[in-house]
C-alpha cells in the first residue's frame, strides 16, 4: 500500500471518532446507515483525518459526490466541520514531497 493511499484511507480508529463525533448524519439528521465521508475527496487528494470526514446517511453521500448539488453541499459539510476545527482545505490533502 502506498503512503499516498494510506493517508486517504479511513482507519477504524478514526471512523469511530467521527462516528462518536457526529453520531448522525450532518445534513439531514438522519441516524441510520450512515457513511463516513471526505470532505476534501479522495480523488482530490483528501486525507482520511477527523478534520476532512463527517458522518452522511447512504441518500445525502449520494447527493454529495454524485450531483450538482455538490457545492452547496460542501459548504454546509464545511460549515459543520468549522464548529469542530480551523478548516484550511490545504492542509486536508495529501502532499507528497515533490508538492510541498
Amino acid at each position: 500500500m502506498s503512503k499516498r493511499t494510506k493517508a486517504l484511507g479511513i482507519s477504524a480508529k478514526v471512523r469511530k471518532e467521527v462516528y462518536e463525533r457526529d453520531r448522525w448524519c450532518v445534513l439531514c439528521g438522519n441516524p441510520r446507515n450512515l457513511q463516513c465521508a471526505h470532505f476534501i475527496s479522495r480523488g482530490s487528494g483528501g486525507l482520511g483525518i477527523p478534520q476532512n470526514l463527517v458522518m452522511l446517511c447512504v441518500s445525502c453521500h449520494y447527493k454529495y459526490d454524485q450531483t450538482s448539488a455538490r457545492d452547496e453541499i460542501k459548504e454546509q459539510i464545511k460549515n459543520y466541520l468549522s464548529r469542530y476545527y480551523e478548516i484550511n482545505e490545504k492542509e486536508l490533502k495529501y502532499a507528497s514531497k515533490r508538492n510541498r
